[in-house]
C-alpha cells in the first residue's frame, strides 16, 4: 500500500517551518518572537493557531510532555 503524498505547506506555513528549521524545536512564543522582524503583523495567537493546524496536517511534531509545548518540523529543510 502506498502512503499518501506529503502535504505541501502554504507560504505562511513555510515561513514558520523556516523559523523552526533555524531554531530547532521551539514553543509558540519563541517562534512568534523569531517571526516578528519579518512579519510584524502576525499575532501570538495567530502563530499558535497556525502551529496547531500544521501539527494536525502532519507538518510538525508536538512535544506535549512539557509546558509550553514544543513544535518541530517532521521533515528536514532539504526535503
Amino acid at each position: 500500500m502506498t502512503s499518501p503524498p506529503p502535504v505541501k505547506p502554504t507560504a505562511a506555513e513555510l515561513d514558520l517551518l523556516q523559523v523552526l528549521w533555524r531554531l530547532g524545536p521551539a514553543d509558540a512564543k519563541a517562534v512568534h518572537e523569531a517571526l516578528r522582524p519579518d512579519r510584524p503583523d502576525a499575532s501570538y495567537a495567530t502563530v499558535l493557531r497556525q502551529l496547531q493546524v500544521m501539527h494536525g496536517k502532519g507538518l510538525l511534531n508536538r512535544d506535549e510532555s512539557q509546558r509550553p509545548q514544543r513544535y518541530a518540523p517532521v521533515q528536514a529543510q532539504d526535503r
